[in-house]
Parts: C-alpha cells; structure tokens; sequence
C-alpha cells in the first residue's frame, strides 16, 4: 500500500464519520476543512469568501510549527475524493449520517485552510467555512450509539473497510459561547492491509463560520501535540470573533 493510498484511506474514513464537519483535506491527505456539508435550516449571512481571511497566519501557530501551502487543485481533488467515497459508503449506525444531504462537491474556494507541520511528529491544522448546522447537532452525530461507526467504502479504486471511534472530551476555554471537542481514532483496512489515525478536532460556531482545528501525528509512533492544538484552537476562535 502506498503512502499516499494510506493517507487518503485516512483521510476519508476521518471524513466520513465526520462529514458534517469535514469538507477537505490537508497536504498529506489528513482532514483539515470544516464546515458543514448537510442541509441548511437557517440561510447563514456570513460570506464564503472571507473564510479564507479568517485563519491563522504563519506566525500565529506555536513555536517550531511551520505553515505548508496547500495548492488549491490539490484540496479540491481531496474534497471531492471525501464526497465521493462517502456518497456511495454503506455507513452503520445508517443514522448517524445523512448521505442522501452530503452534496456532489464543495468549492475550495470557499474554504479557509491553514496546515502547520512540527518536523514529523506533528501536524496541526486549521479551516474555517460557513456553518450550515449547529453544534448541537454535531454532537448527536458524535455521541450515543454514533460514538461508534463501520463503513464499507471505495476509495481511489480500493475496497476499503472502515471503523471510528470518537468521543467527546474537555477543550479548552475560548470566548465562543459553545465549542465541541472530539478525541476521534479511525481504523481504515485494504484488505490484509491497515492504517489507523488517531486525532483531535475542535469545532466553534462563530457568527455564521465554523472553526475547526485538527491536531494529529503523521508519524505513527508520534503523539498528539495537545497543548498546541489548545494554544491553536484558542487563538483561531478569537480571530474569527475579532473579524466578525
């Protein structure tokens, strides 16, 4: 199994059980954008096109992270690679997730992304897009009998079999009036073949955008960074309720 196979395998049962919120994918394949992909109650009146102003710059991540471009064609063909394999995915609890509501493909472009590598070790990821659901509803797709996900999905020609496993944890405090936290471990298998991922996410609804920081390790034997993803996270929301 290649190395990209394995990150896009990754990359697309993370999305998967967290569609809701996922919309794309970072450089290495790890998710990095969020936003919701479901049906909309509530018009938003926050503009998609300041998303992409509303992330962190380079010199707002913690020391000894270095910010990585992400070449737009390659996020767009990452999103679209997600909405596809989870579009066709044979996804059980079938009510956990809505895969009639997940669209044919979402813009990049309306999509803010930043991804911040520390060496090998750690990766710690940013995006920022208009929110189309409520926390609340995030949380019910994350909790109860959906703490626990199989699917059954193609990916880049590939059978894939999947699990997740997400909980809700403790975040740290931020000036958003809600925010959800999700200690989330995906095992994704290619036959005899597997890949498990292990990360973080934290979601803040802020004056119609959805902030959402990942923080993952792309060395399998490497840690969580979870100190930078509380500095990250923090300062994300603060940014976003300062430009708002």
């Amino acid at each position: 199994m290649s190395v990209r196979l394995k990150r896009t395998l990754g990359a697309c049962v993370a999305g998967a059980g967290l569609i809701g919120l996922v919309a794309g994918c970072g450089t290495d394949g790890s998710p990095v954008a969020a936003g919701s992909l479901g049906s909309q109650s509530t018009p938003s009146a926050a503009d998609p096109a300041k998303a992409r102003q509303l992330v962190l710059g380079a010199g707002e991540f913690p020391a000894g992270y270095e910010v990585q471009e992400v070449p737009r064609g390659q996020t767009q063909q990452m999103v679209d690679t997600i909405l596809k394999s989870t579009r066709s995915a044979d996804i059980t609890p079938s009510h956990c997730l809505q895969l009639s509501a997940v669209p044919p493909t979402v813009d990049a472009d309306d999509l803010g992304l930043a991804v911040a590598m520390k060496g090998t070790e750690s990766m710690i990821a940013e995006s920022v897009g208009v929110s189309t659901a409520s926390l609340e509803q995030y949380r019910t797709q994350v909790s109860g009998d959906c703490a626990h996900l199989t699917m059954n999905m193609s990916v880049e020609g590939q059978s894939v079999k999947g699990t997740v496993d997400q909980k809700l944890i403790d975040g740290p405090k931020t000036s958003a009036d809600d925010t959800l936290v999700v200690d989330m471990t995906t095992v994704s298998e290619v036959g005899t073949q597997s890949v498990t991922q292990h990360m973080i996410a934290g979601y803040a609804e802020v004056n119609g955008y959805t902030v959402s920081v990942q923080a993952s390790s792309p060395n399998p034997s490497g840690s969580i960074d979870r100190a930078g993803f509380d500095e990250v996270f923090v300062k994300a929301v603060q940014k976003a309720v300062d430009e708002t």
